[in-house]
């Protein structure tokens, strides 16, 4: 390292706060010396040295540097006999010499660490701008594949079974864009689960068009990590988007509940509505359909199971370790 920049002061560095401290502490220092009197002269000027530390801790390397002269100073002159004098016995030299490297290995570690500190902060802000970009480029991509899915559907019109298979994909994608929009969010994911699934339920609701939902979320004060959250999110959407597609056909209003609590070391999530039921015949496992491998497959990274019930309405149960 360059001695200019060794010397050159941090953004981080805040010189009032170090001129304070280090003055609280050498004023400190000051009248703990003239109470002590004489017996304090064994060890010379080394209660300066906090004032040192503190005035480099906070104020940086350029103030911490200010104070150690200032306390190198006043020690050499006020802190050994004779008093008022720049005349030091032989064992004094040795002390003050002490002082003046303790002083100076001081100052070199504070600035090591503040510098350490600063480019931890700088690589943590790179990488954070790095994140957003990348996923910001994740949204763009689902918005330009759901953009094609749309083209293509266009030109097959006449293929019924091409146009349902498009629009289920097309559903997907505007579901995981959405789920990945608040996920993405800092000011979503550090919401309470509760608030978090109620807003992610809530938007899912929105965009279907469907304002009479009648839409209930409790949860227990539980946290997630980032990977089980997301997990979550994709399955209680794929439920919700389920439930407004199917429970509420031909209907403007309907209830949609959503419930996750912990019983006995595992989470249990519950998604439930008002509409008709499960057809008969249903399968909860077997079927191919695009909806129900994704919720096979969600549910296999949380190693939790699936169930489901009917009569009235239908609900959908995971359980998954806490």
């Amino acid at each position: 390292m360059k001695v200019s920049a060794f010397f050159q002061k941090l953004p981080r560095d805040r010189p009032a706060l170090g001129v304070v401290a280090g003055t609280a502490f050498f004023a400190l220092a000051s009248a703990l010396r003239a109470l002590l009197g004489e017996a304090s002269e064994s060890f010379g000027p080394m209660t300066l040295l906090p004032s040192i530390l503190l005035a480099g801790l906070f104020g940086g390397i350029r103030v911490g540097l200010a104070f150690g002269l200032l306390c190198a100073l006043v020690g050499w002159v006020f802190f050994f006999p004779p008093y008022g004098t720049f005349v030091l016995a032989t064992g004094h030299k040795i002390t003050m010499a002490v002082f003046m490297v303790t002083a100076a290995l001081e100052l070199y570690v504070i600035r090591t660490l503040n510098i350490a500190i600063y480019e931890l902060s700088e690589a943590r802000e790179h990488a954070n701008t790095l994140f957003r970009e990348l996923q910001h480029r994740v949204a763009n991509n689902l918005q330009s594949v759901a953009a094609l899915l749309s083209l293509r559907k266009k030109e097959v019109q006449s293929d019924a079974i091409a146009v349902a298979a498009l629009d289920a994909a097309q559903q997907r994608l505007d579901m995981m864009s959405r789920v990945h929009r608040r996920l993405h969010d800092p000011h979503s994911v550090d919401l309470p689960v509760c608030d978090y699934l109620h807003a992610l339920c809530a938007d899912l609701i929105e965009a279907s068009d469907t304002p009479g939902i009648e839409l209930s979320v409790t949860a227990d004060p539980v946290v997630l990590t980032l990977d089980r959250l997301m997990s979550v999110s994709m399955i209680v959407a794929e439920l919700i988007t389920n439930s407004l597609k199917h429970a509420f056909d031909g209907r403007g209003d309907g209830r949609i509940s959503v419930n996750l609590r912990a019983v006995r070391g595992e989470l249990v999530l519950t998604v439930a509505d008002d509409g008709p039921g499960l057809p008969n015949g249903f399968d909860q496992w077997r079927s191919r359909r695009l909806g129900r491998g994704i919720l096979e497959s969600l549910t296999r990274q949380l190693r939790g199971r699936m169930a489901f019930g009917t009569g009235p309405g239908t609900t959908a149960t995971l359980s998954f370790p806490a």
